[in-house]
C-alpha cells in the first residue's frame, strides 16, 4: 500500500513518517504526515 502524506500528498514510501491522531466532527482520525508538515502541524499546535 502506498503511503501518503495527508497534507501534502508527498510519497511516504521510503521516508519517515509521523502517525497523528486528531478528532474531526466527533470522531477520531488517523492519519500520516511527512517530516516537514509533521514539524509545521506541531508548532502550529504548540501556539
Amino acid at each position: 500500500m502506498d503511503q501518503t502524506c495527508f497534507y501534502c500528498d508527498e510519497d511516504l514510501t521510503q521516508k519517515r513518517t509521523h502517525y497523528i491522531s486528531f478528532f474531526h466532527e466527533n470522531q477520531e482520525r488517523e492519519e500520516t504526515m511527512c517530516e516537514y508538515c509533521y514539524s509545521e502541524w506541531l508548532q502550529g499546535i504548540k501556539g
